[in-house]
């Protein structure tokens, strides 16, 4: 695949998924929601296997996928930036990027990947479920390291760069895990080893933030309810006022919380998570454009055509003609 990424696959799994919920689910419904079936929506995507849950993934964030919409799930996940730049969007913070840096995704961090104006961006990723680092018993590694930060009383630094001075280590595993054939004797080993490394380093540089925050959280919990409703809800028309109302907050902060938290207007976000949908329904089928436009939820077939040029660079049928 050129130009559609693991990434962009996630994106559409995740739709259709959401979508087949959606179908059992009524709209009044949606005010009945707890903390528990909230949670049926999270991504569904598995990394790796039961044994094994890891998985390394490489990519470009160019004209073709300029946008991975914010996201979350309960891996973690470490990016290195291998050539180009661009920027990622992180709990409501942004940080640019460029070649030799390596971000850190902590378990359930809110965030997307974005294109930075006309460059590209080509990067590599490991995801992995702590789980993986731990033990069959409660021991010391667990309980003092890996369970505070499933449990949020800990946090990643989210950049690093290399003229820090704990980069090159911490790169060296990175570099290590990247080349490991999974396929190859003891490569679980490999993985698991450097892993611990990487920890290792984190910890005794005393780069862990063990302070909560629990009025973020409040705030993250929001932004996700937010973020949940627009990805059932993608195809209809959806209104800040409708979105306030899920999240139980007025339009104000919603509006506010949700461009502190994802970098992007509640507006820009849904027409980006549509525009994506539509890319990936383009490729994959024959439908002609105006169908596609109708079901992902734009009424104006000019309106999508622009809207759909102005993020990927191409019309919808340029940018259809290109696919393989």
């Amino acid at each position: 695949m050129n130009f559609v990424c693991k990434y962009f696959k996630v994106v559409y799994n995740v739709s259709v998924i959401w979508t087949e919920q959606r179908r059992k689910l009524k709209f009044d419904d949606y005010h009945k929601l707890n903390d528990k079936t909230v949670q049926q929506y999270k991504e569904k995507t598995v990394h790796g296997t039961a044994l094994l849950p890891f998985a390394k993934y490489h990519t470009s964030i160019s004209a073709m996928l300029p946008f991975y919409p914010i996201h979350w799930h309960e891996e973690m996940e470490i990016i290195r930036v291998q050539s180009g730049r661009g920027y990622f969007c992180v709990d409501g913070k942004r940080y640019d990027a460029q070649e030799g840096d390596i971000i850190i995704l902590r378990p359930f961090v809110m965030h997307s990947i974005n294109r930075d104006e006309n460059y590209d961006m080509e990067i590599d990723a490991i995801v992995f479920n702590l789980r993986l680092l731990e033990t069959g018993e409660a021991d010391l590694c667990t309980l003092k390291y890996f369970a505070p930060l499933l449990s949020d009383k800990h946090s990643v630094p989210v950049m690093v760069h290399p003229y820090d001075g704990w980069y090159h280590p911490f790169d060296q595993s990175m570099t290590s895990i990247l080349m490991c054939d999974i396929e190859r004797e003891g490569a679980e080993l490999d993985i698991k080893a450097n892993l611990y490394w990487m920890f290792y380093h984190l910890y005794n540089n005393r780069l862990m933030d063990v302070t909560p925050n629990e009025v973020e959280d409040k705030h993250q919990y929001t932004v996700r309810r937010a973020l949940e409703y627009i990805r059932a809800e993608y195809m209809n028309d959806i209104t800040i006022e409708k979105i306030a109302k899920y999240c139980d907050y007025s339009e104000f902060y919603i509006m506010k919380l949700f461009k502190q938290y994802t970098g992007v207007s509640c507006v820009d976000y849904v027409n980006n998570y549509r525009l994506t949908i539509a890319g990936r329904m383009l490729r994959d089928s024959d439908d002609d454009i105006a169908s596609i436009a109708y079901a992902v939820g734009f009424n104006n077939v000019s309106y999508f055509n622009r809207q759909f040029k102005k993020q990927y660079g191409m019309t919808p049928r340029e940018f259809r003609r290109q696919r393989v």
